[in-house]
C-alpha cells in the first residue's frame, strides 16, 4: 500500500491498488486516509463473489476473505481455471451452487438426518452445506479443535494465513443449528444410533511412509508439525510428494536450528508447486541454509549407535550414497482413515458406491445397490486418497449441495 500511497502523492489521476487487501474495514480505511482511490480486490471476489452483497446486508462477518493461497493464480499460470482454494464452487458455477438452495424444513418436506465425521476441511463443509440444506446435522470431531491437517500446514510462518479457511467454516456451522460433537470418537454404533439417512466419512488420513512404513527410524511431517516428534540437530527430509508438505517440514526444521537436507527423487525440488508459491518456499529454504537434493529416492535406513544411516539410490546413475543424521523424516503424503467408514458400508443403500459420472456432472447421486440398506454412505478428501484442501471442500460440496 506504501507504494500506491507514494505514487498517488505524484500523479493527479485516480488510483487503484490492487494486492492482498482482502477486507472492507482495510479497503475503507486505505481510501479514507487518502493513500489510494479504489481498491480492486479481485482474489477477494474469487474466494467471495457475494462480497459486495453481504457487505450492504450488514452481513460482514458472512464474508469468506481470500486466505492468499494463490491457488488460483498457481491453476491461471499453468492453464487451468481459476478455481479457489475454499470455494469449490468459483469458476464451477454450471454445475456448483454458490448460494444453497433450502430445502422447507422438516422430513415431510424432505429433510434428513445427516451425520458427519471429522471436522477437517470437507467435513465442515459437508456440514455447513447440509445445513444450510435444512438437514439436521450432527458434527463428530474427535479432537478439540476444528481444521484437520491445516492446523498442521499453518505452523509455517507464511502459511498460517490458512487459518482463515477454517474460521470461516467454524463462524458459519457455529451459526447453523448443527449438532456439534467435539472431542467425541465417532464408532458405527455412535452413527448407526442417530439413525441417519447420510453418513458423510470425513476422517482424514494418517501418515503415510511408503515402503518405510514399519520402520521405527524414520519419523513423518505430521510427527514433526504436530510436535509428537522433536526435531533433530542434522535431519534428512525425504519428500516423495513435492508439494506444500515437505518443503515445509523442511522450512519448520530449520527455523528451529536443524541443518537439513531435502531429498526428492524428482528433478527439481517443489516440482509439483505452482509458479506463485514455489519461489517463495524456494527462497525461505535457501535463506535458511536448507540443502536441496533432487534424483535420489530413499532406499533404506539402518541404526548406526545413536544416528541413522540413510541410504540414497540413484535411478540415472544407479548408484547409492548414505548419509549420517540424527533424523530422517519422510513425506508421502497419507492413507485413509477407513475402518470407520469399512464398518458402515454393510448397512448402507448404496454400500459405499458413487456414481462417478453423476459426481463429475454435478448429478445427485442415486445408487441403490442395497435396498434394504438404512442409510447413503459417502467418504470424501484423505479418508477417499491423499488430497489437498481444494478436493476435499470440492468433494462435500457436489455430494452434499443434492441432499
Amino acid at each position: 500500500l506504501h507504494l500506491a500511497s507514494a505514487i498517488k502523492a505524484e500523479v493527479d489521476v485516480p488510483v487503484f491498488h490492487a494486492t492482498r487487501i482482502q477486507d472492507p474495514a482495510t479497503a475503507a480505511r486505505a481510501i479514507e486516509d487518502g493513500h489510494i482511490d479504489m481498491v480492486a480486490m479481485t482474489r477477494t471476489h474469487i474466494a467471495d463473489p457475494y462480497f459486495v452483497e453481504k457487505l450492504r446486508e450488514g452481513r460482514e462477518d458472512d464474508i469468506r476473505q481470500c486466505v492468499g493461497a494463490s491457488y488460483c493464480l498457481d491453476r491461471l499460470y499453468t492453464g487451468g481455471g481459476a478455481l479457489c482454494i475454499q470455494n469449490a464452487a468459483t469458476g464451477r458455477e454450471r454445475t456448483m451452487p454458490h448460494k444453497i438452495a433450502p430445502k422447507i424444513g422438516g422430513a415431510a418436506n424432505g429433510a434428513k438426518k445427516v451425520v458427519v465425521i471429522g471436522a477437517g476441511p470437507g467435513g465442515m463443509e459437508a456440514a455447513r452445506v447440509s445445513a444450510e440444506r435444512g438437514h439436521d446435522v450432527v458434527l463428530f470431531e474427535a479432537t478439540d479443535r476444528m481444521g484437520g491437517q491445516i492446523n498442521l500446514a499453518t505452523k509455517v510462518g507464511h502459511r498460517e494465513n490458512l487459518s482463515g479457511v477454517t474460521r470461516w467454516l467454524e463462524s458459519q456451522i457455529r451459526k447453523l443449528p448443527v449438532d456439534l460433537r467435539m472431542e467425541t470418537m465417532a464408532t458405527a454404533e455412535a452413527v448407526k444410533a442417530e439413525s441417519p439417512d447420510v453418513v458423510i466419512v470425513a476422517t482424514g488420513g494418517r501418515p503415510n511412509s511408503g515402503r518405510l512404513q514399519d520402520s521405527a527410524l524414520v519419523a513423518t511431517g505430521q510427527d514433526i508439525l504436530s510436535g509428537r516428534v522433536e526435531p533433530g540437530e542434522t535431519v534428512l527430509v525425504y519428500d516423495d510428494q513435492n508439494d506444500h508438505q515437505g518443503v515445509s517440514v523442511a522450512e519448520y526444521l530449520a527455523e528451529r536450528g536443524a541443518r537439513v537436507e531435502l531429498v526428492t527423487p524428482d528433478w527439481m525440488t517443489g516440482s509439483k508447486l505452482g509458479p506463485t508459491n514455489r519461489p517463495i518456499h524456494i527462497r525461505n529454504l535457501h535463506a535458511k541454509g536448507v540443502v536441496m537434493t533432487p534424483d535420489l529416492r530413499l532406499g533404506g535406513v539402518e541404526a548406526e549407535g545413536n544416528r541413522i544411516v540413510a541410504v540414497l539410490h540413484n535411478d540415472y546413475s544407479e548408484g547409492d550414497e548414505e548419509r549420517l543424521v540424527d533424523q530422517v523424516v519422510v513425506e508421502h503424503g497419507t492413507l485413509p482413515n477407513e475402518e470407520l467408514y469399512f464398518a458402515l458400508r454393510p448397512d448402507s443403500v448404496n454400500l459405499g458406491e458413487v456414481d462417478i459420472d453423476a459426481l463429475l456432472e454435478g448429478r445427485p447421486q442415486e445408487i441403490a445397490t442395497n435396498p434394504a440398506g438404512a442409510y447413503r454412505l459417502f467418504r470424501i478428501g484423505d479418508a477417499v486418497t491423499s488430497r489437498n484442501i481444494h478436493a476435499a471442500i470440492y468433494d462435500a460440496l457436489r455430494l452434499c449441495k443434492d441432499f
